[in-house]
């Protein structure tokens, strides 16, 4: 089944940063850089009816149809809408034995996390797993790097799977895009910072593996906001207080005590780009407090650094620097960025998506994310899910040893904070990965 434009192809340009995206991943051609969601999803679901569904979205939506594209003569390929869109090349099946279960689920996720993406063709593909429980099927969505960044990610699952009739487009905070000569000297002080090393984690100084491992945890976003309101703090504050707690009950640090580096990528979209999918981000490193720190002094640690994530120029001063970084550095930037010595993890936000989500009329129950891990990280995790739960997914390098009690560690480290803030227990808190651990 195709879809076929009636005139030539429309088109746009690349962004700064997914021009930057491609040439990264052209250089590590082996390593695909990408994000995803699994959506557990009530019913039963067909390989042809879910494409017939999918398809219909693409009609309504052309731009999921964009690939890269190279116009003869132009010295840059642009985004455009493929005029010969093939949905059985993008949704596809995925057949397990009964006795596979949750784990013959896992372990193809783990598989296809780091499964090649071709630039040449739509960004994006979803694998249908029919069966996965009684009464219950999965979809298992990808998308690479080069093509969206979280936000737009968002937005995309919101037209491919979205309830109502257009997809969410609050797709992040209004930025005022003007950079001011005070900003711009602000932002040169703060990518100075990102000379100081990270520290280091015992668990994360192994060699890399290559392949991945899965796992999640849930508990509700009315928890995480009851938290927050008891501090004072954001949503987002407490997500990285408790990972700061998380990780140093999970492992030991290793090396000098420079204090734990998380990168964390925050928006920089301008009022104008709101509409447009695409990579509009900036990478911004945060300090995740010590163990001498009190619940109530890591959150004011945390909230002194993410308060400027929050202001409405945030990340306009660190753009106005990249895009005048000559385009064939930019990788390079990109690969000191990521690396181990500069930021031990990947943390970010992406927020519960509101729903409700259906895949082809049938009702999705959970929504899993999949965060994005470059390519030399050991570990990234990553805040999302379908309201009213929130879930936290961590994609780890399969050489990181005891990683199935990490997103443990992160729901003992809320349970932590609200009885410190007197709160009561929750009944919501997931402490078992929704998707089963395979056996060895």
């Amino acid at each position: 089944m195709t879809v076929q434009a009636e005139h030539g192809p429309k088109t746009r340009p690349l962004s700064a940063m997914d021009l930057t995206m491609m040439r990264y991943q052209q250089k590590k051609p082996a390593t695909p850089v990408v994000g995803g969601y699994l959506l557990r999803v009530a019913g039963e679901c067909g390989v042809d009816e879910l494409r017939a569904a999918v398809l219909d979205r693409v009609r309504r939506f052309p731009e999921l149809t964009e690939r890269l594209m190279f116009p003869k003569g132009a010295r840059q390929p642009v985004w455009g809408q493929d005029p010969d869109f093939d949905v059985s090349a993008v949704v596809r099946e995925h057949t397990m034995a009964d006795v596979d279960g949750e784990a013959g689920l896992r372990a193809f996720l783990e598989r296809r996390y780091r499964a090649e993406l071709p630039l040449d063709a739509p960004g994006w593909e979803i694998f249908l797993v029919p069966k996965v429980a009684a009464g219950e099927f999965a979809v298992f969505f990808r998308s690479s790097h080069v093509w969206l960044d979280g936000m737009a990610a968002g937005r995309v699952m919101g037209m491919l799977f979205g309830a109502g009739d257009a997809p969410d487009r609050a797709l992040s905070p209004r930025r005022d895009g003007r950079p001011t000569p005070r900003i711009v000297l602000s932002a040169f002080r703060h990518i100075c910072t990102w000379a100081r090393p990270s520290g280091g984690l015992e668990a994360l100084a192994g060699p890399l593996a290559g392949d991945v491992r899965l796992h999640w945890a849930s508990t509700s976003t009315d928890r995480l906001r009851a938290i927050g309101r008891a501090y004072g703090a954001t949503v987002n504050d407490v997500f990285l207080v408790a990972l700061s707690e998380a990780f140093e009950s999970w492992t030991r640090p290793v090396g000098p005590r420079r204090g734990l580096r998380a990168l964390m990528p925050i928006s920089a979209r301008r009022p104008e780009e709101q509409e447009l999918l695409g990579n509009f981000v900036m990478g911004t490193r945060v300090w995740l407090p010590s163990a001498s720190d009190s619940p109530w002094r890591r959150f004011d640690e945390i909230r002194r650094q993410t308060a400027q994530f929050r202001a409405a120029r945030a990340g306009v001063g660190e753009r106005w620097w990249f895009e005048r970084i000559p385009t064939r550095v930019t990788p390079t930037v990109v690969a000191l960025g990521t690396a181990p010595q500069r930021v031990a993890l990947s943390a970010s936000n992406l927020g519960a998506m509101r729903g409700p989500l259906v895949v082809a009329d049938r009702p999705v129950t959970a929504a899993l994310p999949l965060p994005v891990l470059m390519p030399e990280q050991r570990v990234s995790v990553g805040l999302g899910g379908l309201a009213p739960t929130a879930t936290l997914g961590i994609v780890a390098d399969r050489g990181v040893p005891a990683l199935e009690s990490l997103a443990d560690h992160w729901l003992a480290s809320l349970e932590h904070l609200a009885k410190a803030a007197g709160l009561t227990s929750s009944p919501n808190d997931s402490p078992h990965d929704p998707v089963a651990t395979p056996s060895a």
